[in-house]
């Protein structure tokens, strides 16, 4: 008789609050949960992937469950957490929130993954298989070749309705950041440098993705920074022309990719369609508060290359500085429009656990929230210096208001349509509605009161404090006292540790 296989349950819980995830053309898949479904399926596991903002949780009892935390929706995470560990249910937490604040995952989890799971999970699943599951696992940064590729992951894709997620796709290409911008968790997670996968590997297998399903809706690739190393990106790009992969795609950077015309150039024959750029602010002293290394003076001319190349321009901004005034969400709507950003995505600087923002307002005792529900981006839970809470949040719907007015958006469409293809035009124009439909109004969560433990907060604060590159460990020994710290690599591979050059 057939061993039966165990079943692994894995949720991205749902946010009721605004988010791109609700905006046309931002609807991406949960590549983190696939990339662990497929890493469990090599353990022997049966997967199901659900994402709670579409699907409800299946009635059926599994083996494991397995949720990825996010700081806006871990008090939905816990409350998830807690009602299979109530039914007997072993659970296992992951994911950026849960990395740096184990000891308070810990207390709605039978285990807790600090960090990425490659290097780690077959032992969390061979420990659950034994009824042995025992706390704080550490997974280690391995090169990008021990993550599942896009074809181990291609019959994880045909489980989810095709019109569910647009881009169809999301590949990821490189984690970690060269970058160390304070309000950043990313390099906290993922390492102060940059792993990449075989550009030509990467391609291959895009190729014969998009060529079995000719009805892609478009591409993203989730690295965090693009364009962080030059040299691997144009290998990808050249790559990707010479494959002839016929996909329209999308993709993050910094907007020091536009100081290589040839390079824009390149991403415009590989198929680029927009560059999500974090710009953050018009001012200089609020990026240098926030250890941005943008010069906004050069904003138009750098957005006009890109414009040149037929590519369009998503900028994100956030309010809440020191330096920001009362006039700061009138004069950002107004600059990004004058310099031509096609759309336009704002928030309220968030102090996310385990960043040095975190730090720097905790040690200033400005934090007065620490419900994680409120942490959104949207609302304001610490006390800003030339504003009010309730200015900020205030502002920030104004923003959205002004910039997705109808008479703006009628102005960038006639614009779009003299720079643009007619038919990349029309998408942004329903981008731009549904933008201004999302974001009319913002919504908060209806979770009940939370209250992070006292303990778990100063566990935060010191995580918060650390080198880029030790946070996640430090969180981790806070807790279990370092026990199995053997098994980390506290550097980011091949790379400099933070305090070094980049």
């Amino acid at each position: 008789m057939a061993t039966r296989r165990p079943t692994m349950l894995l949720i991205l819980p749902r946010s009721e609050i605004n988010g791109l995830h609700r905006v046309f053309g931002h609807r991406f898949v949960p590549l983190a949960l696939m990339t662990v479904g497929a890493l469990a399926e090599r353990e022997g596991w049966d997967v199901t992937i659900v994402d709670e903002t579409y699907d409800d949780l299946p009635d059926e009892r599994p083996d494991l469950v397995g949720i990825t935390v996010w700081t806006l929706f871990a008090t939905r995470a816990y409350r998830i957490a807690d009602a299979y560990r109530a039914r007997g249910v072993p659970v296992v937490l992951g994911g950026v929130h849960a990395s740096m604040l184990p000891g308070e995952a810990l207390r709605h989890a039978d285990a807790v993954v600090v960090g990425e799971a490659e290097a780690v999970l077959a032992e969390v699943l061979a420990d659950a298989r034994a009824g042995t599951l025992r706390g704080i696992y550490r997974g280690n940064w391995q090169p990008m070749e021990a993550s599942p590729t896009l074809d181990d992951m291609s019959h994880l894709y045909d489980r989810f309705p095709p019109w569910r997620y647009w881009p169809q796709y999301s590949v990821q290409t490189t984690r970690g950041c060269r970058f160390n911008c304070d309000y950043c968790s990313v390099i906290r997670i993922n390492g102060r440098g940059a792993r990449h996968h075989n550009p030509h590997d990467v391609i291959a297998q895009l190729k014969r993705r998009t060529e079995r399903n000719r009805l892609t809706a478009g591409l993203m690739f989730t690295d965090d920074d693009f364009g962080s190393d030059l040299d691997y990106t144009t290998e990808l790009l050249e790559a990707m022309v010479a494959a002839e992969v016929k996909v329209a795609w999308t993709a993050q950077s910094s907007i020091g990719i536009a100081r290589h015309p040839e390079l824009l150039a390149l991403a415009r024959r590989a198929g680029c369609s927009v560059l999500f750029l974090g710009l953050e602010s018009i001012t200089r002293e609020s990026l240098l508060e926030a250890n941005k290394k943008n010069r906004p003076s050069e904003y138009a001319e750098l957005i006009g290359r890109i414009h040149d190349e037929g590519i369009a321009v998503e900028g994100a901004f956030i309010f809440g500085f020191d330096h920001d005034g009362p006039s700061v969400f009138a004069d950002t709507i107004d600059f990004a429009d004058e310099i031509g950003i096609d759309l336009t995505f704002l928030n309220i600087l968030t102090p996310a656990p385990g960043t040095a923002t975190f730090a720097r307002l905790w040690d200033q005792g400005r934090i007065v929230d620490f419900d994680w529900s409120h942490y959104t981006g949207y609302q304001a839970v610490f006390e800003p210096e030339l504003l009010t809470r309730a200015q900020l949040e205030a502002g920030l719907r104004s923003a959205y208001r002004d910039f997705y007015a109808r008479g703006r958006r009628t102005r960038r469409f006639r614009r779009h349509l003299r720079q643009l293809s007619p038919d990349m035009a029309a998408v942004l124009a329903a981008i731009n509605w549904s933008f201004g439909r999302e974001f009319h109004d913002i919504r908060v969560a209806s979770e009940p009161t939370y209250a992070a433990p006292q303990v778990e907060l100063e566990r935060l604060a010191r995580t918060s404090r650390a080198d880029a590159n030790d946070a996640i460990w430090l969180a981790a020994d806070q807790v279990d006292g370092g026990a199995g710290h053997g098994h980390s690599t506290p550097v980011a591979l091949g790379r400099p540790r933070a305090g070094s050059a980049a």
